[in-house]
């Protein structure tokens, strides 16, 4: 590994594109989890191709190098991460910082190479479209969950079925182009499919790919959410919310020699210098998700090394809409325009990210660059805004902020900016989980000013905010053409075509200003150099199962 150097912004956030077209089956290979690399056609004008379905095709622009050195068997790892996972049940959590919690004990379906997000295979080695509606998966044998539960097509059923029908599911916009799934087979489902959508597939690389063991659901009901079992690298151990998750080594993985650790502790602590603190004493020996500032400081601290790279992570604000102010669009646009990125950018992550005006950041294959800026920070504009709207002596608005490194400082930024305009904001602090599901189950609070972490194909991120069954559409609003624009973006297998399908769902979500793009973060992560094995992903949710002790 390399120690890196001090960053220009606009370097570490470059996202370099290239179209891709992509169509037929996954040949089947080895993988090595989020971090495998397979084969790929390249086309005479450079487009990467791959087998299945459409490829993003970036490049992530990264600062740290992959360690190249031979994994080392043993030891074992603490990683500080800022939040606590709202659920260790994939489908029933609401916070976009649950992944790394969930990576340790649960494969999914479908992979991803960490620069491209292109699709690889995981617990399916195959997959193919024999139509446009139908989708089949071939599964790989010799699988077992921690409990000795049998990997095969029944629970590939059971866990996509209870996806899509669970009361607590937070996926059920992500997969609701499914309509049945079939078992074929031992090794093999079909999944029926209600429109044609080739987004399915890299959403079997996120939370409805990750399988859960139907027995130990069955057994455990809703306690399941605090006792995890899948078939990945590491089994569960105990987890004290608020405090530390432990995992041990699964002895019987199906990937040969993997993991290499013994198990690993992961401590959740919110307060961005208690955790700096336990870094710098060496009580941990990863920290993930650092902010810019600090990674700053800590750029000259020889024994690390610090990791600056491109995400698909998005500071944003959402509206609720069941109820005033914000079920007026007037409102919602004069929230836009009191809000001044380029000084929460410079105040609040000292230049590091990039002001956002859309859900995608620039140079992703999705972006719109004829929508790129929509609105401009204009304090009259937004009162007259309100004015029309019926409030012209301003508007009372109560928030909710969930207590990780730097939020309460970003919320009060975001307070003294729009209470320029009018916005009189109050807010209150929780825990993420209580704090999302207050917000979008219990529609408690008007304004929620949070994170989205992306997602690995850009339909599953539009279908989870702008869908009107959505779980992050805090009042299941239905905007009048978004669904049909949500439908044709995820048609094509065609990236080109993707791409031009998007701009209506980008166009509809500004008019409509569903919700307010604030900034694109880049990922920061910092590890002392005897950490191995370390590759940034696009993704900007670090899956720490393969990393290993160099001492």
């Amino acid at each position: 590994m390399r120690r890196t150097k001090r960053i220009n912004a606009g370097v570490a956030l470059a996202l370099v594109a290239a179209l891709a077209a992509a169509c037929g089956s996954a040949k089947e290979e080895t993988t090595g989890g989020a971090g495998t690399t397979g084969a790929s056609a390249t086309s005479a004008a450079g487009a990467a191709t791959t087998a299945g379905g459409p490829t993003t095709a970036l490049t992530v622009a990264t600062t740290v190098a992959a360690d190249t050195g031979a994994p080392k068997k043993g030891g074992k790892i603490t990683v500080i991460h800022v939040s606590n996972p709202s659920s260790l049940d994939p489908v029933t959590g609401g916070s976009g910082n649950d992944h790394m919690s969930l990576y340790p004990f649960y494969d999914r379906l479908v992979t991803f190479d960490p620069g491209t997000l292109e699709p690889k295979p995981g617990l399916a080695t195959k997959w193919d479209f024999p139509d446009a509606t139908t989708m089949t998966l071939d599964l790989r044998t010799g699988v077992t969950f921690h409990d000795g539960t049998p990997f095969n097509a029944e629970a590939v059923k059971f866990n996509l079925d209870r996806a899509m029908t669970h009361p607590k599911s937070t996926v059920k916009a992500d997969i609701s182009m499914i309509k049945s799934v079939d078992v074929v087979g031992p090794t093999q489902v079909k999944i029926n499919l209600g429109r044609e959508d080739k987004s399915l597939l890299l959403i079997l690389a996120d939370r409805p790919g990750m399988m859960v063991s139907p027995a130990a659901v069955t057994a455990s009901g809703d306690d399941f959410a605090r006792k995890p079992v899948g078939t990945g690298p590491f089994k569960f151990v105990s987890w004290a919310p608020n405090d530390r998750l432990i995992g041990e080594r699964n002895t019987s993985y199906w990937q040969d020699g993997k993991p290499y650790l013994d198990g690993f502790t992961m401590r959740y602590i919110p307060d961005a210098q208690t955790g700096l603190n336990a870094l710098k004493a060496k009580e941990a020996d990863f920290a993930m998700k650092v902010s810019a500032a600090d990674a700053k400081a800590l750029q000259d601290n020889k024994d690390l090394t610090v990791s600056v790279s491109p995400s698909l992570g998005l500071e944003t604000c959402y509206f609720n809409f069941s109820r005033p102010p914000f079920d007026k669009v007037e409102v919602r646009q004069a929230f836009q325009m009191a809000v001044d990125r380029d000084a929460l950018n410079q105040n609040f992550t000292f230049g590091l990210a990039t002001p956002a005006y859309e859900v995608y950041p620039p140079g992703y294959w999705a972006y719109q660059p004829d929508l790129a800026k929509p609105w401009k920070h204009d304090v009259a504009a937004a009162k007259a805004l309100l004015a029309k709207a019926g409030f012209p002596n301003g508007v009372d608005i109560k928030a909710v902020a969930y207590d990780a490194s730097g939020q309460t400082r970003k919320n009060e930024i975001i307070q003294s900016q729009i209470g320029e305009a009018g916005f009189k904001m109050t807010f209150d602090t929780m825990e993420v989980g209580a704090a999302t599901n207050t917000f979008f189950t219990n529609l408690t609070y008007d304004l929620y000013c949070a994170g989205w972490s992306g997602r690995p194909d850009p339909s599953q991120t539009a279908l989870s905010i702008f869908g009107s069954k959505a779980f992050y559409n805090a009042g299941k609003v239905a905007f009048p053409g978004m669904d049909d624009a949500l439908a044709a973006a995820g048609k094509s297998a065609v990236i080109a075509e993707r791409a031009k399908a998007f701009n209506a769902v980008v166009k509809l979500a500004q008019d409509q200003a569903i919700f307010t793009p604030l900034l694109h973060q880049p990922d920061v992560n910092v590890f002392y150099k005897k950490v191995g094995g370390f590759t940034p992903n696009l993704y900007g949710k670090i899956d720490i199962s393969f990393l290993w002790l160099n001492s």
